[in-house]
C-alpha cells in the first residue's frame, strides 16, 4: 500500500499556525512533506538596483552584504519552529528548504514527489498588514499554484488570526 502525500507549504511568518491549521483540516493518514522557500527575487532585485545606482559612500553595500545572512537566518527560524511543532505533536514529516521563486519551487516539488494535495496559506503579507479586497485576497504566489497545479489545492484559512483580517 502507498501512502498518499501532502505538500504542506510555510511562509516563514506563521509556521506554527500553518502547521495548527493543517493538522485540523487535513486527513490523518496523509503523509507530510513541508516546504518552506526561500524568495530570492528581493536578492535578485537588490543586486539589479545596486548595478546602476550610482554609490554614495559605504553605506550603499551593507544591504548587499547582509541578503545572504537574512536568507539564512529565515531559514533557520523555520526550521527550529517545524521541527519543535513536529516533536510537540509526535508528527513525522520531512522538511525540505529550498531557494528560488516559491510558486515555481511548490509546483515543481509537488511534480518530484508525486504529491496528492498541496496545502498552503491563502494570505498575503506580514502579520498586521493584510491588504486587498475582502476578508481573504489571495497572494500572487497562491493565485499561481490554484492555477497551475496538477493536483489538488488546499487553503489554509484559519491560520489566518482574526486580528489580521479586513471587516
Amino acid at each position: 500500500m502507498t501512502t498518499t502525500t501532502a505538500l504542506i507549504c510555510l511562509d516563514g511568518y506563521r509556521v506554527v499556525a500553518a502547521l495548527d491549521a493543517a493538522a485540523e483540516a487535513l486527513n490523518p493518514g496523509l503523509a507530510w512533506l513541508l516546504l518552506y522557500v526561500s524568495d530570492m527575487r528581493p536578492g535578485e532585485e537588490l543586486a539589479h538596483a545596486l548595478e546602476r545606482l550610482p554609490g554614495r559612500g559605504p553605506g550603499r553595500h551593507h544591504a548587499e552584504t547582509r541578503m545572504p545572512h537574512v536568507v539564512a537566518w529565515s531559514e533557520e527560524d523555520v526550521r527550529a519552529a517545524a521541527g519543535a511543532w513536529l516533536a510537540t505533536a509526535a508528527r513525522p514529516a520531512e522538511l525540505v528548504v529550498r531557494r528560488g521563486r516559491p510558486e515555481q519551487e511548490i509546483l515543481r516539488l509537488a511534480e518530484e514527489r508525486a504529491v496528492a494535495l498541496i496545502a498552503l496559506g491563502g494570505g498575503r503579507g506580514l502579520p498586521g498588514h493584510y491588504p486587498g479586497p475582502g476578508p481573504y485576497p489571495l497572494s500572487p504566489v497562491t493565485r499561481f499554484v490554484i492555477d497551475h497545479a496538477r493536483c489538488d489545492v488546499l487553503l489554509l484559512r484559519r491560520y489566518v488570526a482574526e486580528a489580521d483580517r479586513r471587516a
